[in-house]
């Protein structure tokens, strides 16, 4: 084994990188970049505390209250991160302090209550902030639940008495359950107020509600629609039932027997809480209706291949982020169903990876490549965070770190080289599900490229060396909606010709670029005004010419020799992380993430700017719905059927031709859904992030042929090769086959 060793890069102190955060716009423009509208450095600072920076803003002329596309003000951000004596100054200029953004439908209040931030919440509440029965509620349920922070909460509660009258129903609700005690005692000297009328709907108002819902955890359904004007539900196919609108965007009967509260994020309308006899469920909209005994064609089409494997199409390389064409199939040899790792069965090796990785791993002849990052000088956090919470934390590695390529033996497992392709701290946090490795390598064969935030991208021969390398920045890809959020870089490069491109969805100026292969010279590049995002290029071919198709908030197709935009399609989600898929002509796009969850069939050859309602009909694109999209997972076209595996732990199976929902299915150990899935010789296989890898057979049914558990998180796409299945954990690498090499036995 040898090692190699590039220069080490350095890195700025923590509190420096922190400040660097909010402070890129500015230090952009020094170096010649786009100026940021005045209105941006205004929210920067106030995301960041500088009361300076926000009173020169201030006093240059820019609005105290000016809003960002999402509605939020610098009193909000400043609010949220919870900066008092920035939060009092803008509200001596007279800032709002009832401001709501649009996204989430948040106040500034609530922000502040979520961060902990007390003072400023009760100096919003003594501003006159409305929302205090939200503010007293959440107190009371703070304050009871944490001993320790009950004087907190009582503080809080009592600036929201003191700052006005409380709704009626409110105050009675509360003052029946709070019967002695210091919040029994401030009750009994709030004030009432009448309560609000309730909202006056029209049947174009309760369209949007109108639809099918399917409970996120259970089999609960519910089917909203309208009668004589008004909205009714049917529970799990029961009589409907009249419920008149309470609230905005709840619902409840007469008898007071179930209440539908509906939500969503940005204007949608993604699902509703369901209450009824004492019991709460939370539903979501139905991403697909199977087609009942769907026509002959449909099936006939689905099914085919579903036991051919052409000759001559034997998977040997897997070049990059699912495979050679991207899309995830690895036909030819039959990889192993079943396996059993204690006793070594269809077990042909197994190594320890040091450090940390999402990264899939990738193939070249006999030789498997995958890339890490490892802490240096400290301990490592050796697991990643796993399950659907919802989180948006982020960590800061605080430590040096060194960014790492290994190749193996694809047969033996034994490790011929590492390279280290860089040492620093990085320059950026990471999400708690990510790493500072997600990156998938790519290779031609000859040269292997890779991508690390920190220390950029770099080209290797297949012996290790590194033959060229640039800095591509901190490679900060953060929460659209607040930069302060990190969430780390995913995007893997591709090849193209004799160039790899990468897509450069980053906060403060996304691109994409092409760079020569032989030198690294860079050929082309491409602004792109975008949200951050964590998508892959996909190529597609067609009679036009071949076009690069990049999946995020706006959707795009560029040629990949040149860079120039061919064509965009919208509307799609804010945040995107599937890859797209093509495949005879047609380029498939799914995204999961408000204010549209689309999955888009689209024609090779489209030209210019299309804008589409999801679901209708339109000449560009073969089909499409609405809603149905996948967050995380990359879709999978296999053999006639497009298979979308939804982050919550269902697979939708559609007929590539028509988008006929053929099955919708729950895995049967549910799980948490965010490596894609692959397929060899009719099977396809899904990876969870709890560690199950599910076998299904592919075609039009549902059938799980396997559920083999790894006891690991599987966050990585497998690879495959000659029959031989991939398999990456954050700390091991797994080689699973029917046959052991001979000669070979299992690593420990």
């Amino acid at each position: 084994m040898r090692s190699t060793v590039a220069p080490s890069a350095s890195s700025p102190p923590s509190p420096l990188r922190r400040w660097l955060t909010w402070a890129l716009p500015v230090l952009a423009a020094a170096a010649g970049a786009q100026t940021p509208a005045p209105e941006e450095t205004l929210w920067a600072a106030a995301r960041g505390g500088d009361l300076l920076g926000v009173q020169q803003q201030v006093a240059a002329g820019v609005a105290v209250d000016a809003k960002d596309r999402y509605g939020a003000t610098a009193l909000f951000k400043a609010a949220a991160a919870g900066h008092g004596t920035l939060v009092a100054w803008l509200l001596e200029r007279g800032a709002d302090p009832s401001v709501r953004e649009t996204f989430w439908g948040q106040s500034a209040l609530f922000g502040a209550l979520a961060g902990d931030h007390h003072d400023v919440a009760v100096m919003l509440l003594e501003a006159g902030a409305e929302g205090r029965e939200d503010a007293l509620e959440f107190a009371f349920a703070t304050g009871l639940q944490h001993a320790e922070r009950r004087d907190a909460m009582l503080r809080v509660a009592t600036a929201a008495v003191d700052s006005g009258p409380l709704y009626a129903s409110f105050l009675q609700r509360f003052r029946a359950r709070l019967t002695s005690g210091p919040w029994a005692e401030l009750l009994q000297r709030a004030e009432s107020r009448p309560d609000p009328p309730p909202p006056a709907l029209t049947a174009a108002d309760l369209e949007p509600y109108v639809g099918d819902y399917e409970g996120w955890s259970d089999d609960t359904r519910v089917e909203a629609r309208i009668v004589e004007g008004r909205l009714e539900l049917s529970i799990d196919g029961g009589e409907s039932t009249v419920v008149e609108p309470v609230a905005e965007k709840t619902f409840r009967s007469a008898d007071g027997a179930i209440e539908a509260a509906f939500f969503g994020r940005f204007g949608s309308l993604e699902g509703l809480g369901l209450a009824r006899d004492g019991s709460q469920t939370a539903l979501r909209r139905s991403v697909a209706e199977p087609v009942a005994d769907a026509p002959a064609p449909i099936v006939a089409t689905a099914a085919a291949g579903a036991d051919e494997v052409a000759a001559g199409r034997e998977t040997v390389h897997w070049p990059g982020f699912r495979g050679a064409n991207g899309d995830g199939v690895g036909d030819g040899v039959d990889a192993p169903v079943s396996w059993d790792l204690a006793r070594g069965e269809s077990l042909l090796w197994r190594v320890d990876l040091p450090g940390l990785g999402n990264s899939s791993p990738v193939v070249w002849g006999s030789r498997v490549f995958v890339t890490t990052a490892i802490a240096l000088g400290g301990e490592q956090e050796q697991n990643v965070l796993t399950g659907d919470t919802g989180t948006a934390e982020d960590v800061e590695d605080s430590l040096e770190h060194s960014w790492q390529v290994l190749a193996f033996d694809k047969r033996s497992g034994e490790r011929l080289w590492v390279t280290e392709v860089g040492r620093a701290v990085p320059e950026t946090r990471r999400h708690l599900k990510a790493t500072q490795a997600n990156s998938t390598p790519v290779t031609d064969g000859e040269r292997l490229v890779v991508v690390f935030p920190t220390v950029g991208i770099a080209c290797l021969d297949l012996d290790g060396r590194v033959l060229w390398q640039h800095d591509l920045g901190p490679l900060n890809a953060s929460n659209f909606f607040d930069p302060e959020d990190q969430w780390g870089f995913a995007s893997s490069p591709i090849l193209y010709r004799n160039t790899v491109i990468l897509q450069v969805d980053v906060y403060g100026g996304g691109y994409l670029a092409a760079w020569r292969l032989a030198d690294g010279k860079q050929v082309w590049k491409t602004e792109r005004d975008v949200a951050p995002s964590w998508s892959t290029p996909t190529l597609l071919r067609g009679e036009k010419g071949d076009e690069l198709v990049t999946n995020a908030s706006v959707i795009h197709g560029y040629d990949p020799a040149t860079g120039e935009e061919l064509w965009s399609l919208g509307p799609n989600s804010e945040l995107v992380v599937a890859r797209p898929v093509a495949g005879d002509g047609v380029v498939y796009v799914s995204a999961g993430y408000p204010p549209v969850k689309p999955v888009y069939a689209v024609r090779a050859g489209l030209r210019g700017e299309i804008e589409v309602t999801p679901g209708d009909e339109h000449g560009a694109l073969l089909w499409s719905h609405r809603i149905g999209g996948a967050y995380m997972p990359s879709p999978l076209l296999y053999r006639g059927i497009f298979y979308i595996v939804h982050h919550n732990g269902r697979i939708v199976a559609y007929d590539a031709a028509s988008g006929a929902a053929l099955y919708k299915q729950r895995f049967s150990r549910s799980g948490t859904f965010t490596g894609s899935p692959v397929a060899n010789n009719g099977r396809l296989y899904v990876p969870t992030e709890g560690g199950l890898l599910y076998v299904l057979k592919a075609g039009p049914r549902y059938e799980e042929l396997a559920i083999n558990d790894f006891d690991e998180p599987l966050m990585a796409t497998p690879a495959i090769s000659e029959g031989i299945l991939l398999v990456r954990t954050p700390a091991h690498l797994f080689a699973l086959a029917h046959e052991r090499a001979e000669g070979v036995e299992p690593k420990e």
